[in-house]
């Protein structure tokens, strides 16, 4: 049996999960929470935490139990701050998540249209919010049939009508209240695309989230290049589809940069369930001390990029507190 290190003590130990939502917790509080009424962008960010924690115990993702892949997620979350206000960008990744939540029961299952059904309605929903996210359809099938062992004819119906089921049941209503331009333009940003590598919408703090992310992002697809073996073969397809999600997401961001807001969230979804695999995992003495690393940087990312929205927020909660005292 392998030694375990303090990375492996934390990471499978109850106190992670309460910590990142704790710390979670502090940063959207800071940045606004209840001044600005995000309760939505709340639920949104709990139900996607929940079915992340279900989704990696479900699937035994980790060999071990570990609440590393949740903990993760929101601490990243926290790093980058600067989307949960974007409501949309909330529900982009809430049903991304889902959609890997209901892909990953079809693995070699007969029943599995059902469940392709409903994790294509849930990239419907998405592209409701986000019409490009119908981009990753054609790399879904693939992975469908190569990673899930699950493309049949049935399965590949099965998608088209969940994918459309949204639309379907949306459609008129907003036909009716909206009028059929919206349903045009809508649909016709699929075709518009900006210039390519346009980064200059970003800042110093979109950059560290995103770079961050990456960073981890690699390091825990080399990690599963070098490790990966040890699992077992449908926790290692499972891995190898979340590791293509993954790449094309951040190629995507590359791409067009202007959707980071809608994009992070799914690199970050994904991200960290390979990030948690590292964490968890490995137990040397390098790999402790870049769990030590990898924290303190993360740590000190969201205390960068909450520091400035916090201090107008604390400002104006002080000023506020002042004008009623009797001077």
């Amino acid at each position: 049996m392998a030694y375990k290190r303090f990375q492996n003590t934390f990471t499978e130990s109850k106190f992670f999960l309460p910590l990142a939502i704790a710390v979670t917790g502090g940063v959207v509080g800071l940045y606004g929470l209840v001044g600005e009424g995000w309760w939505m962008q709340l639920i949104c960010l709990a139900i996607s935490t929940l079915l992340l924690l279900i989704l990696n115990s479900s699937n035994q993702l980790l060999r071990v139990v570990s609440q590393a892949t949740p903990a993760m997620f929101l601490l990243l979350v926290a790093a980058a701050v600067f989307i949960f206000p974007d409501l949309l960008a909330e529900i982009m990744t809430l049903c991304f998540i889902a959609l890997l939540f209901m892909l990953f029961h079809c693995h070699q299952r007969d029943v599995s249209p059902g469940w392709v059904f409903y994790g294509f309605f849930c990239l419907g929903l998405a592209s409701m919010v986000f019409v490009k996210a119908i981009y990753y359809v054609p790399l879904l099938w693939v992975l469908m049939a190569t990673c899930l062992r699950a493309m049949t004819a049935k399965t590949f119906w099965a998608s088209v009508l969940g994918l459309i089921t949204p639309y379907w049941l949306a459609g008129p209503f907003i036909i009716y209240f909206k009028g059929t331009d919206i349903v045009a333009a809508h649909f016709s940003q699929l075709v518009l695309f900006q210039r390519l590598g346009d980064y200059s919408m970003l800042g110093e703090h979109e950059w560290l989230a995103v770079g961050w992310t990456a960073l981890l992002a690699i390091i825990g697809i080399v990690h599963y290049a070098n490790q990966g073996y040890q699992d077992k073969l449908r926790t290692r397809l499972l891995h190898e589809m979340v590791i293509v999600i993954d790449i094309a997401t951040f190629i995507f961001l590359a791409l067009q940069p202007q959707h980071y807001t809608m994009l992070l969230g799914v690199a970050i979804a994904n991200t960290s369930l390979l990030i948690a695999h590292y964490l968890t995992l490995t137990h040397t003495f390098l790999t402790n001390i870049s769990f030590f690393i990898i924290l303190a940087v993360t740590l000190a990312i969201i205390a960068y990029n909450t520091w400035m929205p916090s201090s107008n927020f604390l400002s104006a909660m002080a000023m506020q507190a002042c004008s009623y005292l009797p001077l």
